[in-house]
């Protein structure tokens, strides 16, 4: 049993030009955390099935240096399903895996955009079914300790937004630094 956890912020300025030709700057911040506990058991060798679950949130503020146009938008999503982790351990310290999920997702997401002043809310709802795969190596600090890096690796998702006709199929790979996830785990079996 464990858990993973994952943090990502960035903040740019672009240089625009609007319809007009008026140069303007946009700031723009993203923050991205997300938490998932698991457990599992050992079914054999170095194979671990079990049950996880993810909450994720996301937000993303965009501010002009004019008065043009603005937002503020936040997702928060809830995902839970099964998983199978495979071990290939190097030394009795170091194991790489591979790590395959299956899972239900619930998505809501609040678009808050701002123009001229006046501010326009709206949220939008979605459930989807997606499956990942992603690589990682655990460092056994003790013999039931150990510590996870791993990153996003391949997912897919399809699915329809709640009260309409909108449906949507996704394929992310995330294999970069900023993907980069940390986890601790108890290995009561081990």
């Amino acid at each position: 049993m464990g858990t993973s956890l994952g943090w990502n912020n960035t903040e740019n300025t672009y240089n625009v030009t609007n319809g007009s030709g008026t140069l303007s700057s946009r700031e723009e911040k993203n923050s991205n955390f997300f938490i998932q506990p698991l457990i599992g058991a050992f079914v054999s060798d170095n194979l671990v099935l079990g049950i996880f679950v993810n909450y994720e949130n996301n937000s993303n503020e965009s501010i002009y240096s004019d008065i043009s146009n603005n937002s503020n938008n936040e997702m928060n999503a809830y995902t839970v399903g099964p998983f199978v982790r495979k071990f290939f351990p190097l030394n009795e310290k170091f194991a790489l895996y591979g790590q395959g999920n299956i899972g239900f997702n619930h998505r809501s997401t609040r678009y808050e955009p701002e123009f001229v002043g006046t501010t326009f809310g709206r949220t939008s709802k979605s459930n989807s079914l997606m499956a990942g795969l992603k690589p990682g190596i655990v460092f056994f600090a003790t013999s039931k300790i150990g510590v996870d890096l791993s990153v996003q690796g391949l997912q897919y998702s399809i699915g329809k937004v709640k009260n309409t006709s909108e449906s949507f199929s996704n394929l992310e790979a995330g294999f970069n630094l900023p993907n980069l996830n940390i986890g601790l785990n108890l290995y009561l079996g081990k």
